[in-house]
């Protein structure tokens, strides 16, 4: 029975309004929606990416030397994506500097408009990073939501928006607004899912054990903290396992947990081992070692740990790393009982967390301020402060109070909402409980003739491709059985036959020989491409090799070859890639005009990898399989069908990539 696809539409109508509730109430998450695909960048920016090459003193000048040469060409996407690799690096790095803030927002104000918008978000994201490190949150927030408007409908827009929502968490935090925070980290916790980034699944569950340890909900900060360590773990992200690690210490400070000096040594011992070159890290793991020597009495090993990091702090330049370090240093210098040697740092802090509304690192310093008052005998300070700390306290409890008052009054008016509506969905189900039965009931057997109908001709489809793909095969076997023994016939008999007339020539002449050796070497020819003589016995990597050592001698183009293959196909299978690669080769000689090749093949449990690139002039790949003429091509796309490959052709400007993908056989 055939169903036409109009008919089906009209059933999927027909069956959507019955079944609306239903699903409105069961609906489950589906998991990750967008994968992850592999960017073809060109080297430069694999370069810029590796996390290696950061901390190299050649990296800024190389992006800068490469950002400007695209710009000076007109490639304006080339361009955005070296500025987003390296904003990423920044902010990851806290590493934040005027000179990269003006050529973010010069492009941003020159070529923005020319990039469609989904790929230039990092731009507000980059932004709002820069002034979340200078503790300005309020001005943070606006550019991480304006990053959130941009529709997200794949991988890359989507973790773009979740970082946008996390981020935001992060400056509610900061500003003492732990609802907002939670409500972000949430969005942030649904995008995320849908990419299924384990690395960025950790990071958001580790800000949920900020935010749990910010209400004092000590046990389930520890918790989301360990669900995000594991996920870590599995992303193979050493450097937010230390964050992991650091915010646990976070928690057991706040909640006077006896554990903190033990996870404290674990930690710097961890870093010490990792071999990561992260100063941002770096100095908040080292910073809070000096809490576990002051608690040991060790004054004297804490100043050297100080000592070692101040140029790294220094050179760093950020804010966050700035301010826990001279945290770090007053805590020492109230320890030692002398009093903050220099405040001058905390006091010109202040007005600034006051303007950002950053409650809780103003009552830390203002803590320390206290104490150094008290040290010195400054009693009259010291009551200042206590006054200043009481307001910020007051402050902050005023502010979870509102929270609190405009979140229960959120609730009492949804709840009302969702009574009116219960009352409302009841009558209608009342009325239609009847008429949706019988509906239900004709639909449903409509849906399973159409389904039985449908299944049967999926099978017939199935094996009908199936019986095309054997067909294929096989005459691809006897052609390549016929061709083996057309190549045997030349070299053996008629190969053999000229040498002995050019052996019984009495009276031999150079002319002669040299025509007789000329026809030889022509047949030799004309049966290796018949058939590989050798290639049952050396195998299709060896075989391949001397492909790419013929055709670089005879055409004077350099070919290289990368292959890391075991041997996982059946010889017929591996013919037929050799073939595949040979049609290749074939036409990159005869149309890319190019001045190099290269021949990649790997493979792991299930799949064998290939791929062939080359230098040329590209060509309209769509254009030439509309071609008639484009034998070439169709021949590489069937014979990959054949043994159970698909083959996909790529070509632009820059040259043609041909890559294919072999399942294994079970």
């Amino acid at each position: 029975m055939y169903c036409p696809k109009n008919a089906l539409t009209m059933m999927l109508a027909l069956l959507l309004p019955l079944f609306f509730l239903w699903s409105c109430q069961k609906k489950k998450e589906t998991g990750v929606v967008y994968e992850k695909i592999r960017e073809n960048f060109d080297a430069t920016c694999l370069w810029l990416i590796n996390n290696q090459n950061f901390h190299n003193a050649r990296y800024m000048p190389v992006f800068y030397s490469y950002y400007y040469k695209k710009l000076k060409e007109g490639n304006y996407r080339n361009a955005a994506d070296a500025l987003e690799i390296v904003s990423v690096k920044k902010s990851s790095y806290l590493s934040f500097d005027d000179a990269f803030m003006q050529t973010i927002e010069h492009f941003s104000n020159h070529y923005r408009n020319k990039l469609p918008p989904k790929t230039t978000t990092f731009i507000d994201i980059y932004i709002g990073d820069f002034y979340s490190d200078t503790g300005n949150f309020r001005k943070a927030i606006g550019y991480y939501e304006k990053a959130t408007t941009v529709p997200s409908d794949d991988y890359i827009s989507c973790v773009n928006t979740a970082n946008a929502f996390y981020s935001m968490s992060f400056c509610y935090q900061s500003l003492g607004d732990q609802t907002l925070a939670y409500q972000c980290n949430v969005k942030a916790l649904e995008y995320y899912r849908k990419t299924g980034d384990f690395s960025s699944l950790g990071l958001v569950y580790g800000n949920f054990s900020i935010i749990y340890c910010r209400t004092k909900e000590y046990a389930k900060a520890e918790k989301s903290n360990d669900i995000a360590f594991e996920y870590h773990k599995k992303a193979k992200d050493t450097s937010n396992m230390v964050t992991n690690m650091l915010n646990k210490i976070d928690i057991y400070l706040q909640s006077g947990d006896k554990r903190i000096y033990d996870e404290i040594e674990a930690v710097y011992q961890f870093y010490n081992k990792s071999n990561l070159k992260d100063s941002s890290l770096k100095i908040a793991v080292y910073t809070y070692y000096t809490k576990k020597l002051l608690h040991e009495k060790k004054i004297a090993e804490t100043k050297i740990l100080l000592d070692g990091i101040k140029p790294e702090v220094e050179a760093l330049n950020s804010d966050i790393a700035t301010q826990d370090y001279n945290i770090a240093v007053a805590e020492y210098e109230v320890e030692k009982n002398n009093g903050i040697l220099n405040n001058n740092n905390i006091t010109k802090a202040l007005p600034g967390l006051i303007a950002n509304e950053n409650y809780p690192l103003m009552r830390t310093y203002y803590c320390f301020l206290k104490e150094n008052a008290l040290v010195k005998k400054d009693y009259k300070s010291a009551l200042l402060y206590e006054e200043a700390i009481g307001k910020t306290d007051d402050s902050l409890a005023s502010r979870e109070m509102a929270h609190k008052v405009l979140e229960l009054d959120k609730k009492y008016q949804t709840e009302k909402k969702e009574q009116q509506i219960q009352i409302q969905e009841k009558t209608i189900v009342n009325k239609n409980t009847t008429i949706a039965l019988l509906i239900s009931l004709f639909m449903g057997l409509f849906l399973v003739v159409v389904i039985i109908a449908a299944t049967q001709k999926q099978k017939k489809l199935r094996r009908e491709r199936q019986d095309a793909q054997q067909y294929t095969k096989q005459l691809l076997e006897k052609t390549e059985e016929e061709r083996k023994r057309i190549a045997s016939d030349l070299h053996d008999s008629v190969s053999h036959e000229l040498l002995a007339l050019k052996n019984s020539f009495e009276e031999k002449t150079s002319i002669t020989n040299e025509k007789i050796d000329a026809i030889i070497n022509d047949i030799r020819i004309i049966s290796r491409n018949l058939h590989p003589v050798m290639f049952d016995k050396i195998g299709l990597k060896a075989s391949i090799e001397q492909l790419a050592e013929r055709t670089e001698s005879v055409n004077d183009f350099m070919v290289t070859s990368d292959i890391a293959y075991g041997g996982s196909l059946s010889t017929a299978d591996e013919l037929q890639l050799y073939r595949i690669i040979q049609e290749a080769l074939s036409n990159i000689i005869k149309y890319a005009n190019a001045m190099a090749a290269k021949i990649t093949i790997s493979e792991n449990l299930q799949m064998v990898y290939v791929e062939i690139k080359d230098s040329g002039k590209g060509f309209n790949v769509n254009e030439t399989f509309q071609n008639s003429n484009a034998f070439g091509l169709h021949n590489i796309i069937e014979r990959s069908r054949a043994i159970g490959g698909q083959a996909k052709i790529f070509s632009d400007q820059n040259g043609t990539v041909i890559t294919i993908e072999i399942k294994k056989q079970s």
